[in-house]
């Protein structure tokens, strides 16, 4: 580094900046470069002062703390007066003594003000630290009672872990009953709840009357739009659905509100496409829109590696390749990364292409000096309540992290921990690492311009390359794009952001027209409204039970209570004999599922659970699904495993097979269509009875197993935060638990201790 020419970049910059021919936000970027440039140099007191004047300058005296990680001794002996100002100034974003904001931070921060109604849509970059502000804006408020709404039970696990476990969040553990189950016996005077958008409309579903809500903040808020990004399982899993009611309820009368996501594109009103439909939600919502999506906070650079043989990425990462193949040169890379002792991220477009990129990079042995030996009790865990012929676990004895949907979740939490804490230097991901994951990693590498089978939109690959550097931990972050058209999606043109519910034209899920002013319905929307009505009444069900499993349309709940109606006698029979095997075995009894099963059938509507109910194999008789919750209730998720493994299943696809169907099929799916059975065959009776809703016995503990694997709050608490089965099971089984705690493994007992904490609510 050139340090007179660089500190001559940043005084021009400092001085383009205050006469407005830069935007703040280039001037970070190039504050950035000189401290990623010095950050392992020798430094004098007067570049400290220098350091410590450009850092407060651009608002982000962090910049400076942070060369104590790169072993510079950040105290200055003689203050000038620019070093004294700088200190003045940062003293402004200290918010307590260990606690402090950046500029752009802080003026989010002061937007909310008492006695007025703050709502606001914030969208910025991955590094900008949305999440910390949050809390910051709770405790300045000193709001009564606050839900937070993130998109994965991963996300949610981690700020719950985060509050009960950090001491700048000691706050929020003595002031607040933090809540994260939508099932809650008692209400305190302040309540935090910490949900993902269907438990949050769980929540409400069964309490909306008892409280009031100050403030709610939803993460992600992007996914109110399924066009907006590639999913090829939205339009099945009606996640945006349960988004915009999450969205629709957070917006209550009088209730402050946060809606956040990284680098959301806007429709503008001179675009050729411009859609008024976001615009129109944030008008009539009161929500004022701050876009920082150009506030870079960790730099990035990009390298588009193609075929020449010499690149030079920056002054520590210069690369000759010996080799042309994409594979070639991705094992070149890892190791010149390595060499230089830094981590790295690669990204890959599907689950397999992970496993074959893992594959490949073990079998290079560019890591074959790599120690396990600090992790190996995992290793150990993993190999005995798994498979040892698990690539992952070669994979992880070669230092290297394999992380996408189908790796248990408590697996993949522990890999990324791993790769955090520098014992494993690469991580293979597909997007799973972009869904509030947070890494340590300084470099990421792409080798896909897709996401399955449909190209990048500019948005995420955005997000993919915002993983590349982390606020607190590095200036800059590299992406390195290996052999394909990645920068291309980079690059391309923006789309904006739309809300069918505020758009005429847009095609309405039957859901959305309860959600949706007049004036954007058209007339066969409002037929359809008064159809569903008509049916309705016929069936004397009442408004409350359609109100259950919101993101279920009021048709399928009727189709459902129709066929309820007409079952045999035989039918019934066998439904109750279920009930009776839930309720004194967790089993099921085959009859009696398969009858449910045949009932739900014609409204499910994702594919993959439609596969499971129709196919009966060779005897005809009972749906794949009914052996896979079968196995899965008797033998947990080893037991699930091991059914793949005697039909002929390799190890990998066995336990891939696994996570998918426990994670994404039976948590989801299969526990959302079996509770509108549930609802509407627990109505059904009441009419028949006389009796209350409530008192009717219906499948409730399956629907708990299925959801939790577990039942008592402690196991639910667990199950959530993500540990092993043993741990789930000691606190499911209080007669047995202490002969449970004796037979835990060393990364169990580890595991036990870390949950503990956070389920007796110590810091």
């Amino acid at each position: 580094m050139d340090r007179i020419k660089e500190a001559s970049n940043v005084i021009i910059g400092i001085n383009k900046y205050r006469e407005n021919q830069i935007k703040d936000y280039d001037l970070i970027k190039i504050v950035c470069n000189y401290f990623d440039g010095i950050k392992d140099e020798e430094v004098s007191e007067a570049d400290l002062r220098f350091l410590k004047y450009i850092s407060n300058t651009v608002g982000i005296p962090h910049f400076y703390d942070l060369l104590e990680k790169f072993n510079t001794k950040t105290k200055i002996n003689n203050f000038d007066l620019n070093t004294l100002s700088s200190i003045i100034y940062e003293s402004t974003l200290n918010l307590t003594s260990t606690n402090k904001v950046h500029k752009y931070q802080k003026e989010i921060l002061e937007l909310f003000k008492p006695n007025q109604l703050n709502r606001f849509f914030l969208s910025a970059s991955t590094s900008f630290g949305k999440t910390h502000i949050v809390f910051e804006i709770i405790q300045k408020m000193d709001y009564d009672n606050v839900v937070l709404i993130f998109p994965t039970i991963a996300l949610l696990s981690e700020n719950l872990q985060r509050l009960t476990s950090e001491d700048n969040y000691k706050y929020f553990l003595d002031k607040y009953s933090i809540h994260t189950l939508s099932d809650i016996e008692d209400l305190e005077d302040k309540n935090l709840f910490i949900y993902t958008p269907e438990r949050y409309l769980s929540f409400i579903e069964k309490r909306e009357e008892e409280i009031d809500f100050d403030f709610a903040f939803v993460d992600e808020v992007y996914k109110i739009d399924n066009d907006y990004i590639i999913d090829e399982e939205v339009r099945e899993n009606e996640r945006d659905v349960a988004y915009r009611l999450a969205v629709f309820y957070s917006l209550k009368k009088d209730v402050d509100t946060l809606l956040a996501g990284p680098y959301i594109d806007f429709s503008r009103p001179n675009d050729s496409n411009y859609n008024r439909s976001f615009d129109r939600f944030l008008e009539v919502n009161n929500i004022q829109l701050i876009d920082y999506n150009n506030y870079e906070i960790v730099n990035k650079t990009y390298k588009d590696i193609k075929s020449k043989k010499s690149y030079h990425i920056d002054d520590n990462l210069e690369i000759s390749f010996e080799k042309t193949s994409k594979n070639d040169r991705l094992i070149e890379l890892v190791q010149a990364i390595n060499s230089i002792n830094e981590n790295t991220i690669i990204y890959c477009f599907s689950r397999n292409s992970v496993e074959s990129y893992a594959k490949t990079l073990i079998a290079s042995k560019v890591l074959d000096n790599h120690n396990s030996d600090d992790y190996s009790s995992f290793l150990s865990h993993i190999s005995n309540n798994f498979n040892k012929e698990w690539t992952l676990i070669e994979a992880l004895k070669n230092g290297i992290g394999i992380h996408h949907g189908l790796v248990p979740k408590y697996i993949q939490k522990e890999i990324v921990s791993l790769f955090n804490s520098g014992l494993i230097k690469v991580l293979i991901s597909t997007t799973t690492i972009t869904e509030g994951v947070n890494t340590s990693a300084k470099n990421l590498i792409v080798l896909h311009s897709k996401k399955g089978t449909k190209p990048l939109k500019k948005f995420d690959a955005k997000n993919i390359a915002g993983r590349a550097g982390r606020f607190l931990y590095h200036y800059s972050g590299r992406v390195i794009v290996l052999k394909n058209d990645f920068m291309k999606a980079i690059n391309a043109e923006a789309e904006g952001i739309k809300h069918k519910n505020y758009d005429l034209n847009s095609p309405k899920d039957e859901v959305d027209l309860y959600y949706t002013d007049d004036e954007y319905l058209t007339d066969d929307d409002r037929l359809k409204v008064v159809n569903i009505r008509s049916k309705q009444l016929e069936r004397n069900i009442p408004d409350e039970v359609f109100q259950l499993y919101k993101v279920v349309s009021r048709l399928d709940k009727i189709e459902i209570y129709d066929s309820i109606k007409k079952l045999t006698d035989l039918e019934i029979s066998a439904i109750k004999k279920l009930i009776r095997f839930i309720n004194f075995k967790m089993d099921i009894d085959y009859d009696g599922f398969q009858v449910v099963l045949n009932i739900i059938e014609p409204i499910v509507k994702n594919q993959k659970l439609k596969f499971l109910i129709k196919y009966k194999g060779e005897s005809g008789q009972y749906s794949t699904l009914t052996h896979l919750v079968h196995f899965y209730l008797t033998g947990g998720f080893r037991g699930s495993i091991n059914f793949k493994l005697g039909k002929g299943s390799t190890v990998d696809k066995a336990i891939s097979d696994t996570s998918e169907f426990v994670y994404n099929t039976l948590k989801y799916q299969v526990v959302k269509y079996l509770g509108v059975f549930n609802i509407m065959y627990k109505f059904y009776w009441s009419q028949v009875t006389q009796q209350p809703m409530e008192e009717v016995s219906g499948l409730d503990r399956l629907l708990t197993k299925l959801e939790y694997n577990a039942f008592t709050e402690s196991g639910r608490i667990a199950s959530d935060f993500g540990v092993p089965t043993a741990v789930v099971n000691f606190y499911e089984d209080s007669e047995n638990s202490e002969n449970i705690r004796k037979s835990f493994d060393d990364y169990e007992i580890e595991i036990f201790n870390r949950v503990e904490k956070i389920i007796k609510g110590e810091n």
